[in-house]
């Protein structure tokens, strides 16, 4: 994919979300803390995310999201180890912002996208505890959210999906050819999914992910396709992943 770094369509700005509390994962220490490679899973989601848009796009602005009063910590997982790394991240220093969550997903990345002040064109959106992204997915993601607006990266169950009513009895058997089980990151028209933020807020709801809030008030969403690698560290078996 080659893209010309004049046009304004290639503006575009990065969320980490990392402002939950893991707690499902154990242990004492967030998830996105937790080692890897030569820093952080957090550290090693940010650094794919500059090697894979830094020579192809002008990164705006790059937000990473932490829980309340976390800003220290989170500094600290972002630590970077390497010379190149470092070098690397002065590229984008001048636009990187830690920003406080808040008590839902959906509140704090409403917090990081009211953050951005650089009118990028596409703002992505990816789960920090994510560290097996690939560049793939990033530059397939943006250039199918400049083409539709929106985009997920998305896979087909492998297991025949059922819809179950609250005793537990199937209701539905779904065809699993028209099912996808979404990843990150989600991108979007930056403009357009700031103004459904702002409806959601104003009025209250609350909404799975982006996609659903890009749905109520904005329209369909591009699912590409995602990469079964590509998994969110969220058990103490998925730490086995990280060896």
């Amino acid at each position: 994919m080659k893209i010309s770094m004049k046009s304004s369509k290639n503006k575009i700005a990065i969320i980490i979300t990392a402002a939950g509390s893991s707690t499902r994962i154990g242990g004492g220490i967030k998830k996105e803390y937790l080692p890897f490679k030569n820093g952080t899973v957090l550290s090693t989601c940010v650094q794919t995310f500059i090697n894979s848009c830094k020579n192809q796009f002008s990164i705006t602005d790059f937000i990473v999201t932490c829980p309340p009063n976390g800003i220290l910590e989170c500094q600290k997982a972002l630590s970077f180890t390497s010379q190149q790394e470092n070098d690397n991240f002065k590229n984008i220093s001048q636009v990187f912002q830690i920003v406080e969550g808040d008590t839902t997903r959906q509140k704090s990345v409403y917090n990081a996208m009211c953050a951005i002040k650089n009118n990028p064109q596409i703002v992505l959106i990816h789960d920090g505890a994510r560290p097996f992204v690939s560049q793939r997915i990033i530059l397939e993601g943006i250039e199918a959210a400049q083409i539709f607006g929106a985009s997920v990266p998305g896979l087909t169950p492998t297991d025949t999906q059922k819809q179950i009513d609250e005793d537990g009895f199937i209701t539905n058997h779904l065809q699993r050819a028209s099912l996808v089980a979404v990843q990150t990151p989600q991108c979007f028209d930056f403009q357009m999914l700031l103004e459904a933020h702002k409806k959601a807020h104003q009025e209250e709801k609350e909404y799975t992910d982006d996609t659903e809030i890009w749905g109520k008030y904005c329209g369909k969403v591009k699912v590409i396709t995602g990469e079964s690698k590509n998994i969110k560290i969220t058990y103490p078996k998925d730490l086995e992943s990280l060896k």
